[in-house]
């Protein structure tokens, strides 16, 4: 749970622009969309890696059966 909070609040960082990133940046980064996904989304599958077709996909290949998502993109995260 300590991870989690420690990634949402990097997130949020670099959201708000203080590492020097545009304030104005329209688009929401694929990061702060992964970590809103569901508690436990692929949890013994090797992590969230991507989206497809609305559907969480996990590390291992495999999609969530309880998941969605929003992006079709490869994300290479591990939670």
């Amino acid at each position: 749970m300590k991870k989690i909070l420690f990634i949402l609040s990097l997130v949020a960082v670099f959201n708000l622009g203080i590492l020097g990133f545009n304030l104005n940046h329209q688009n929401t980064s694929d990061v702060s969309q992964c970590l809103m996904a569901q508690r436990g989304c692929c949890s013994h599958h090797g992590g969230v890696c991507g989206c497809y077709r609305g559907r969480t996909q996990c590390c291992d290949g495999s999609l969530s059966p309880s998941c969605q998502c929003f992006r079709d993109e490869q994300k290479g995260l591990q939670l």
